[in-house]
């Protein structure tokens, strides 16, 4: 993973997130940040000690944790506009270590924590937006689990699929064990059901 410093609306055009803001608002975030690279394919390990908070300003990943069986359980799919590190912001809440799986190459925008809390504490806008953000994110979490819920193994395989696809995610560079943490499944039902892909 390589860093950069951020060059202000340059590098985060099209991030939704940034977007909202203010322009003023927007140069103040970007006079803090420092731009980090995931090449796709690659994994990173975000404890308690290297968490920091983030926007994802391009790219896609996949969050997952390792249980104490060795066992991975998938978190979240992450896009632009995503957030990370918000539980840094609350008392530092315990937080589990997690993975982030680059699915493509990603872009994210580093602060550090103490600038954050600052600004979420002085800057009623951006603790507004971020506020906002949280809340979509939380609905958009809770509608995906409802839907994954209804569904056997391989329309989950399918959905999932199909949702890469739609986030322009290489499924050449996709493995079916990959398939097999986002959705939620065996690799033998990823197996199974990408036969029934491919014949569509």
């Amino acid at each position: 993973m390589s860093r950069g410093r951020c060059m202000f609306m340059k590098e985060c055009a099209g991030n939704p997130f940034c977007r909202s803001l203010r322009p003023k608002l927007r140069e103040a975030l970007c006079a803090k940040a420092t731009l980090t690279y995931q090449k796709a394919k690659q994994t990173q390990m975000i404890n308690s000690v290297n968490a920091n908070f983030e926007i994802i300003v391009k790219g896609i990943e996949f969050s997952f944790t390792v249980l104490e069986d060795g066992s991975q359980e998938g978190i979240q799919l992450l896009k632009s506009g995503d957030i990370l590190g918000t539980h840094l912001l609350f008392e530092r809440l315990p937080f589990p270590v997690t993975h982030l799986l680059a699915l493509t190459d990603v872009t994210r925008c580093n602060f550090p924590i103490y600038f954050i809390e600052d600004f979420f504490h002085d800057n009623r806008d951006f603790a507004q937006a971020l506020m906002k953000n949280l809340t979509l994110d939380h609905a958009a979490n809770l509608s995906n689990w409802v839907h994954m819920h209804s569904k056997n193994g391989p329309e989950k395989v399918a959905y999932v699929y199909k949702k890469l696809q739609k986030l322009d995610v290489d499924m050449n560079s996709i493995t079916q064990e990959d398939l097999a943490l986002i959705a939620g499944v065996s690799r033998i039902t990823v197996a199974r059901s990408m036969k029934d892909i491919y014949r569509k």
